[in-house]
């Protein structure tokens, strides 16, 4: 029996790194510490929110010197695509795919809240965050216009960075795993938020806003990219 036990062992742990590979295909090429990589500087926007409620870095900070330097990273990768080999074409286009559904992933996001609102008599409002990322960010007061463009860049770059994010990780999308990020960001955002936004874990409007809207938001992003992995794989 001791002879057969790290055999056993040994099974086991090929089987749950086989059950990982699976879970994790990285896009074509691509090593999976690349992929780190890349999804640890797409992660910067959100991580700005974090330090920002719990750290003593603020937004005013991370926005232009973190948040700004990595997105232009990420973006001169995607345009010198054709300059380099296969491994950076898959790089890019997990980027771009990523990238592309997160921008409408988010147009849906941010459509279904009001609507939300309206229907449902919700109080609390959806876009408020947006004005607060602008007041952060520049120092300037809230109704701004520049403090306004700042936020709703934020805002957009958020959602682009979180779909690239989910697409280096699952390139080949789904709708159930796309789900299960967005309501994986929603808990971060009620970890964050109620005192980002001095919201309460208990309005209706603040919780149903996030939880549908992320739901949705989650729906589009692994619906677009299980299609975009289709046609190129035809």
């Amino acid at each position: 029996m001791a002879e057969t036990r790290p055999s056993t062992r040994e099974a086991g742990l090929r089987d749950a790194s086989s059950s990982l590979a699976r879970l994790w295909q990285t896009p074509g090429g691509l090593s999976r510490s690349e992929a780190l990589l890349a999804i640890v500087l797409a992660s910067t926007s959100g991580l700005g929110i974090l330090v920002h409620t719990f750290g003593p870095v603020p937004m005013s900070f991370s926005a232009p010197f973190v948040v700004f330097p990595t997105a232009c990273l990420l973006a001169g990768a995607i345009l010198v695509r054709r300059q380099l080999p296969e491994r950076f074409h898959a790089f890019a286009r997990a980027l771009v795919a990523g990238a592309s559904w997160g921008m409408v992933a988010t147009l849906f996001y941010d459509g279904i809240r009001p609507l939300l609102g309206f229907l449902f008599g919700f109080t609390f409002n959806p876009y408020r965050a947006i004005f607060i990322f602008g007041e952060l960010i520049t120092g300037l007061p809230r109704s701004d216009p520049f403090a306004v463009a700042a936020g709703w860049t934020y805002h957009f770059w958020n959602g682009t960075s979180f779909g690239m994010m989910f697409a280096l990780f699952r390139p080949q999308g789904g709708i159930l795993p796309g789900v299960l990020w967005a309501e994986t960001l929603q808990v971060l955002m009620m970890i964050a938020y109620p005192s980002f936004l001095n919201a309460r874990l208990d309005d209706p409007g603040f919780m149903a806003t996030g939880i549908i809207g992320h739901g949705l938001w989650g729906i589009v992003l692994g619906a677009g990219l299980k299609r975009t992995w289709a046609r190129q794989a035809g």
